[in-house]
């Protein structure tokens, strides 16, 4: 297999990564609601830490680099954050 193969191979992976955090990000609305339900505020530390530790654990035993991967699930946390503080706003409008 050459060089553009394995590219091209890398692209499909790299579509499928995007897409699932498109899912994960569209995920933030039930979240939203279900916190809302329940009285909850939008941050909490202890389920980002929990979700951070996962991460972390699954990166080391994987031999991936638990530090990048801590800051990439720090991004996708942001993301789920900033899109319930837009249904937040959307709701109290």
């Amino acid at each position: 297999m050459g060089l553009s193969e394995h590219r091209k191979e890398i692209e499909v992976i790299d579509e499928k990564i995007i897409r699932l955090i498109d899912q994960r990000n569209k995920m933030a609305k039930n979240v939203f609601e279900a916190k809302k339900r329940e009285g909850l505020g939008i941050s909490d530390p202890e389920q980002e830490r929990l979700v951070l530790g996962r991460a972390m654990d699954l990166a080391t035993e994987l031999n991936l680099d638990a530090g990048a991967i801590k800051e990439l699930f720090n991004i996708l946390i942001r993301m789920s954050l900033q899109k319930q503080h837009e249904f937040l706003g959307k709701d109290q409008g």
